[in-house]
């Protein structure tokens, strides 16, 4: 499999966290692979062979492009036929500004561009087929600047309270509100709306990802040392939250060696790890 990231334009760094093409003229992947709560949202442009969603061992076909929404769980999927893909990876919050629909309506899902967005991305599909991935990247910078004329409702509002929950993460809730001028029921419905997310699953997002760089770094003499490090209050703590976002313990996550993880998510998450820092 060839995979690549291109960065966006410069204007764009606070909305996309880069643009990734995919090509392989065989099946890249093993039977089953995990898409792992990461904080982002995809906008996928499929060009290639759909895939699967596997739930409770049922596929579904992923037909042509889609969004994947923020994941609060790890998602399974099944990639067994060619891959010709580019997508948008956006930041936490960065696709609000473009979609204009709340994040919470479409998380956990795969959602084909017709059925959320409206004509202009189906324009735009068609006019990045016909491109080569170098074009690509210039047809998205200049399609995504021009939706870039003034900022929702909220959106500020969320990057400045997400900030500082990150650079304080053993802050409570409330106290974070409080900073803020806000309430508790207000925080999280805004966060919602552009993240997709609640302040709290935030934090559990941002723990894991920690503990999966940690994991794959072969820097930590222990799962307990790891634990500490990224915040959990125990093993215990850190084995039941773990488990609750991608379905393993972490051993068992180890064991796994996923391929999408062992390929991209290493470098996503060390990203991940510096979050709005």
């Amino acid at each position: 499999m060839e995979y690549r990231e291109y960065q966006p334009h410069h204007l764009l760094s606070n909305y996309v966290e880069c643009y990734w093409s995919a090509i392989a003229d065989q099946p890249p992947f093993r039977a089953q692979e995990s898409l792992i709560p990461d904080g982002t949202i995809e906008l996928m442009f499929n060009f290639g062979d759909n895939y699967s969603q596997i739930t409770d061992g049922v596929k579904t076909e992923v037909k042509g492009s889609h969004i994947i929404g923020i994941r609060k769980q790890s998602l399974l999927i099944s990639q067994t036929h060619k891959q010709n893909i580019f997508s948008v990876r956006f930041k936490p919050g960065g696709s609000y500004p473009f979609f204009r629909i709340p994040a919470h309506l479409f998380s956990n899902q795969f959602v084909t561009i017709n059925n959320l967005l409206d004509k202009q991305y189906t324009l735009l599909e068609e006019q990045l087929a016909e491109s080569s991935n170098a074009e690509r990247v210039h047809v998205m910078n200049a399609f995504l600047l021009k939706k870039l004329n003034t900022l929702p409702l909220h959106w500020e509002f969320v990057t400045r309270t997400s900030r500082a929950l990150l650079h304080q993460p053993t802050m409570k809730i409330t106290e974070l509100a409080h900073q803020f001028n806000t309430n508790y029921k207000t925080l999280e419905r805004r966060f919602s709306i552009v993240l997709g997310i609640t302040p709290s699953e935030l934090l559990k997002i941002k723990r894991f990802n920690d503990a999966v760089l940690a994991m794959y770094s072969c820097q930590h003499h222990s799962l307990t040392a790891i634990a500490y490090e990224c915040g959990y209050y125990d093993q215990s703590h850190f084995i039941r939250e773990f488990k609750q976002l991608s379905h393993y313990t972490p051993r068992e996550f180890l064991k796994e060696q996923f391929t999408i993880v062992q390929v991209i998510q290493p470098a996503l998450a060390e990203r991940m790890a510096g979050l709005f820092e």
